[in-house]
């Protein structure tokens, strides 16, 4: 396992322990609501480094469309998943921006946590 392959695997465990929605396994998949999904990440490489050195991720936090409470789910759940993120080693949640994230019966409402983490010791 590589180091981003080790640093992904530490936030999906952190975020497996967020009661009231599921993980799912990729962006690819479809999703059932309330959903957390673990976006690829950007990578940044600093000086001389073989290696990247910090990575950024979006996770996103997905409900169901139901317009009488979804933005009240949604401002709930993302505090309980910012705060899991928060605390994990090496891990900052840096912003949480409100949108909709794709899926086949079409857009559900969400929120794109943009998570920042050294990679490597």
């Amino acid at each position: 396992m590589n180091v981003i392959e080790q640093a992904e695997k530490v936030l999906r465990d952190a975020l497996r322990a967020v009661d009231g929605a599921r993980l799912h396994p990729d962006v690819g998949a479809g999703v059932s609501p309330p959903a957390l999904v673990v976006g690829v990440p950007s990578l940044t490489w600093e000086g001389m480094c073989a290696g990247p050195t910090s990575a950024r991720w979006l996770v996103y936090v997905v409900v169901p469309a139901d317009n009488a409470r979804a933005a009240g789910r949604l401002m709930e759940l993302v505090l309980r998943v910012a705060a899991a993120l928060d605390a994990v080693d090496d891990a900052v949640v840096v912003r949480a921006d409100p949108g909709t994230y794709p899926a086949s019966g079409g857009d559900l409402p969400a929120y794109e946590i943009q998570v920042d983490m050294a990679l490597g010791a």
